[in-house]
């Protein structure tokens, strides 16, 4: 990832509290591309098959990664499915942890 798209995803990450609920920054070929994607993740749907759904008014691709500044969550679309009766594409993705919390502080016995 560029050294840039990294600075802007810290930013992202400390102003996470301003941003609107599903607002995802997007990321493709370790650049981040503007504007950001507006989604959801899919509530109901089996723990198996995580998915988002965005309007297909905006461009995401396979292998696009969406990150979700609030959760600090790297979704990295690996499948796309296209409701043309419901104007929305549904984005199968599966995780990352690229910015590992800190190690829990061991007790000593």
């Amino acid at each position: 990832m560029e050294v840039n798209a990294n600075l802007i995803l810290m930013q992202y990450f400390e102003n996470a509290a301003d941003l609107k609920p599903g607002e995802f920054v997007l990321l493709r070929e370790g650049r981040v591309v503007d504007p950001l994607i507006h989604g959801n993740f899919c509530k109901n749907c089996d723990q198996y098959a995580p998915l988002i759904y965005v309007s297909d008014d905006q461009e995401i691709f396979e292998g696009d990664i969406l990150v979700y500044p609030k959760t600090r969550q790297f979704c990295i679309i690996d499948d796309i499915q296209h409701f043309f009766e419901n104007d929305c594409y549904l984005l199968h993705y599966h995780t990352r942890q690229m910015f590992p919390p800190p190690p829990p502080h061991h007790h000593h016995e």
